[in-house]
């Protein structure tokens, strides 16, 4: 034990007697200018060492340097400037002259991704073909060898096609590679942009045997999160894996097996495309899962519906709450517009099932094309309840309000959603079918009533005004105005399904036809509904069935619709009912027609 000890004892010695030689003899300035010349020969770059080097003997043997710069090939400002940097040395390569650094560790860096900080390029020859890169030595009697680069607490500046310059904060990069330029890294930083912030914390594995040509690289666990303002109170966190190439002289890269889980929502697809002179993408996503409310909502945005207060009825007014809803579109989304004007972007979007503004809709597909602004929307379909709807047209974001072009195929979607998601007071249940052609500006629920101009088919089926049964109204109407008919107490009034068209334009609906028939009544509507001003004149012609009593007044009631009009702003609706006055009227007709009859027959010969 005391032999294996003293061996032990012998070699650390040795070994502290070597370092403390190669500090004493050898001389780190001496591959001062050596480095700088091996940078510029295998990259191009300008390596600048200010001050002096110096060893650092523990943990590791190092050589320290101060401030550093490296600048690209007819830049104008360097790539990469730093405080100080360490390279960490093996030992036994200095003594047969080899420099061989098996670590680059550089804090406090700044790193600038910007036009002025690119290489130059004066060479206007061909472009030899792609081969990989050779590390043998070709310079003096050192050869240098770098394994492992770690940039530590430093800044990226980056630029992106339309001259924003984007920072991205505390950068931490961690790579390892081999000989062949194969190796891992693991990346982590956060940007700042409009009162929003994103965090990112990414490894995997990356090939650069044929960089600057292409760049192959994967994302095999990725963790980030995005929080601020005009986001999700939560706002949006997960994680991320793919695999990825990008070519360094075009701007292009393609994306494969993707995946993103964003909160509870799942993609997966796969991207191509390029980043300048602007951004063309091509992406194709799906969705097993996508809850568009957790990602692209505020906690403004989405205003939970309140029960309605209890309308109040007399013969001559209804009361009806109107309460606040979510909008289509929303309003602070003028960065994203923006980006839609500057970019070539195709997307295929297809989701199992998907939310959005509380509706779930299943079998979710969106085709669209945008160039510059102007979009395309070949598809937007999907599947609500027992309904679905198609939607396809064209919309031109380049205006303060988006130009809208649009086509409407809805089949039997659920009132109870169209009319949060328009504005407007949820007083009607049932569902409604709508085939028609719209143009108009904006896409917010506001706009879309009050700027937009069309003409449609419509079905309103199962229809039902809750606490408002316009039959039922029609029956205890006649009753009470004559004693000579009643109705069949077993009858139990429904709305029959209506369908007509209508006109949208400058604010005011105009219905041009709405009529249906059951066996218990046939109802016909005419007027507008004015969404501008909030108001409305509709007028119901309802022939009732199920009489029983007076002959008379049976024949009267089968062949005399009975009018039932509501008018006057949402918030404060009246009616007009007045079945004695077409009663009376009905009477005052016949008995003219009687006394005109028997004053004939009495000049008769």
């Amino acid at each position: 034990m005391r032999k294996l000890i003293t061996t032990f004892a012998i070699l650390i010695a040795v070994l502290v007697a070597g370092m403390c030689t190669l500090v004493l003899l050898v001389n780190p300035n001496d591959f001062k200018h050596y480095m700088v010349q091996q940078v510029e020969k295998r990259s191009g770059y300008q390596l600048m060492l200010k001050g002096d080097l110096r060893w650092h003997v523990w943990p590791k043997l190092s050589i320290l340097s101060g401030p550093i710069s490296l600048t690209a090939p007819g830049a104008s400002q360097p790539a990469v400037t730093a405080d100080n940097m360490r390279l960490d040395v093996e030992l036994l390569p200095l003594l047969s002259h080899q420099l061989r650094v098996s670590k680059v560790l550089v804090t406090r860096a700044v790193l600038q991704a910007l036009p002025d900080a690119a290489a130059k390029s004066t060479d206007t020859g061909p472009i030899a073909p792609d081969e990989p890169s050779s590390f043998s030595p070709s310079l003096g009697h050192w050869s240098l060898d770098i394994a492992h680069v770690s940039i530590v607490n430093s800044l990226l500046i980056w630029q992106d096609p339309q001259g924003e310059q984007l920072n991205f904060r505390e950068l931490n990069l961690d790579l390892h590679q081999d000989e062949s330029r194969v190796g891992h890294y693991r990346l982590s930083t956060a940007l700042t942009r409009n009162q929003q912030t994103f965090s990112l914390d990414v490894e995997g594995q990356m090939d650069a045997r044929h960089y600057p040509f292409k760049l192959a690289f994967s994302v095999d666990r990725g963790d980030y999160q995005l929080q601020g303002v005009s986001l999700p109170e939560q706002g949006v966190k997960g994680q991320t894996s793919f695999t990825a190439q990008w070519s360094p002289r075009n701007n292009a890269f393609d994306l494969t097996n993707f995946t993103l889980q964003a909160n509870d929502s799942d993609f997966s697809g796969e991207a191509r495309g390029r980043l300048a002179p602007s951004l063309q993408l091509a992406l194709t996503l799906h969705a097993k899962k996508a809850n568009f409310d957790q990602l692209l909502l505020t906690r403004h945005s989405v205003t939970q519906q309140t029960n309605a207060d209890d309308s109040t009825s007399t013969d001559n007014t209804v009361t009806s709450a109107h309460r606040r809803s979510p909008v289509v579109v929303e309003e602070n989304n003028r960065g994203f517009i923006d980006w839609l004007n500057h970019s070539e972007i195709s997307s295929e979007l297809t989701a199992d099932q998907a939310t959005w503004h509380g509706v779930t809709v299943s079998k979710l597909a969106l085709s669209a094309q945008n160039s510059q602004g102007m979009m395309a929307l070949k598809t937007l379909s999907g599947q609500v309840g027992n309904g679905h709807f198609a939607l396809n047209g064209s919309v031109d974001f380049r205006p303060e309000l988006a130009d809208v072009q649009i086509h409407t195929d809805l089949q039997r979607i659920p009132l109870q959603i169209v009319q949060p998601l328009l504005q407007i007071p949820p007083v009607l249940h049932g569902d409604i079918s709508l085939l028609g052609q719209f143009s108009g500006r904006g896409l917010q629920g506001k706009e879309i009533l009050t700027q937009w101009q069309g003409q449609s088919q419509v079905e309103l089926l199962s229809l039902d005004i809750p606490r408002m049964n316009v039959q039922q109204m029609v029956i205890d109407a006649v009753t009470r105005a004559s004693n000579r008919v009643n109705s069949d107490p077993k009858l139990h009034p429904v709305i029959p399904d209506m369908r007509g068209e209508f006109t949208l334009a400058n604010g005011a609906l105009q219905l041009t036809r709405l009529q249906g028939e059951n066996a218990q009544v046939s109802l016909n509507a005419l007027g507008n509904i004015n969404f501008a001003q909030r108001g409305l004149d509709i007028t119901f012609n309802l022939l009732t069935r199920g009489w029983k009593g007076d002959p008379e007044m049976l024949a009267l009631l089968a062949n005399q619709p009975i009018p039932l009009r509501f008018y006057g702003p949402w918030d404060h609706l009246q009616y007009s009912l007045s079945v004695d006055k077409l009663l009376r009227s009905n009477l005052k007709s016949r008995l003219q027609q009687w006394l005109k009859d028997n004053d004939k027959s009495k000049h008769t010969p």
